[in-house]
């Protein structure tokens, strides 16, 4: 077919096609004049020039369309699919309901007139996260006038002191026991860290919590000797000689603390009391307002709004 095309037979098929062209741009500007009035010719050199440049653009359309087949990347078709079971995703994705109604812990536990087996179930969900706000909760039902309950939040906190005790007793024997320096600076920390969290949780009266603060100011005060720039056991020195009223010391713990890279926004709160406890009420709210981290905070945000504003 190739070896019939003539130079004269391709000319006749661009006039052929130049005619065809031009009659319909011609049709079709007639029938645009109607809304375009003054752009007949206009209209009429567009459409002509767009039916001749059709073959033009099927060269261009068709490297860019071998280009594209090259290219993509169809859909994998997966095969051998079976259909899903809807009973097995049920018990794999089990359907999570409010445990314990709209109200919180504390109104729950406080309400004499709230089921005794909801009231339990709550108790056991806390013991699962014995942060301070829930074991404070658990040692307010050591006073409720249920029978299992007091008896079920006293083994909770019973429990929580057995397993501290324990760990208490393992690091002093490795303490007192090993001959190597490092592993006795390692128990000389769990020790510190331990006594407080004793401490933290309240778990002792007035007498005995001056003895836990002594011993964990000892330990800690070791690891300090040994390395000042420890962030954690700054950090700790620095609670204690706050909760000992000792305020320059604890002034100067948390500084260290935040020359060795802890966050402002985590030791600014310690500093802020620490100043207010001494009064020096005029530094707090300079203070408060060069961490703008504290506004995220969901329970300081009330205090440093406080502050900002009318401190």
């Amino acid at each position: 077919m190739l070896d019939n095309v003539t130079l004269s037979s391709l000319f006749s098929f661009y006039m052929y096609h130049l005619y065809f062209s031009s009659l319909i741009a011609g049709v079709c500007a007639y029938f645009l004049r109607i809304r375009y009035e003054d752009r007949w010719l206009k209209n009429f050199l567009f459409l002509l020039f767009f039916n001749m440049a059709i073959p033009g653009i099927g060269y261009l359309f068709t490297l860019w369309l071998s280009y594209y087949l090259l290219t993509v990347e169809f859909v994998k078709v997966l095969k051998n699919t079976k259909m899903l079971n809807m009973e097995e995703l049920d018990q794999e994705f089990p359907r999570v309901k409010r445990g314990f109604g709209e109200g919180s812990m504390v109104e729950l536990m406080s309400n004499a007139l709230a089921p005794q087996s909801l009231r339990m179930r709550a108790l056991s969900t806390m013991a699962e996260n014995m942060t301070q706000k829930n074991v404070a909760l658990i040692k307010h039902s050591l006073s409720d006038k249920d029978d299992e309950i007091r008896l079920y939040s006293f083994s909770l906190i019973s429990n929580m002191e057995q397993a501290l005790n324990a760990k208490v007793h393992e690091a002093t024997l490795r303490y007192k026991n090993t001959l190597s320096e490092d592993e006795r600076l390692v128990a000389a920390g769990e020790l510190a860290f331990l006594y407080w969290e004793m401490i933290y949780f309240d778990l002792s009266d007035e007498i005995l919590k001056k003895y836990l603060v002594e011993e964990s100011y000892k330990y800690a005060r070791e690891l300090f000797v040994s390395d000042m720039s420890n962030t954690s056991i700054n950090v700790l020195l620095g609670k204690i000689h706050l909760m000992r009223k000792e305020y320059e010391q604890a002034t100067t713990h948390f500084i260290i603390a935040i020359e060795n890279g802890v966050k402002r926004e985590y030791i600014i709160p310690y500093l802020a009391e620490l100043y207010f406890q001494s009064g020096n009420y005029k530094s707090i709210r300079s203070m408060l307002g060069v961490v703008s981290e504290l506004g995220m905070n969901a329970t300081l945000y009330p205090v440093v709004e406080q502050w900002r504003d009318h401190g």
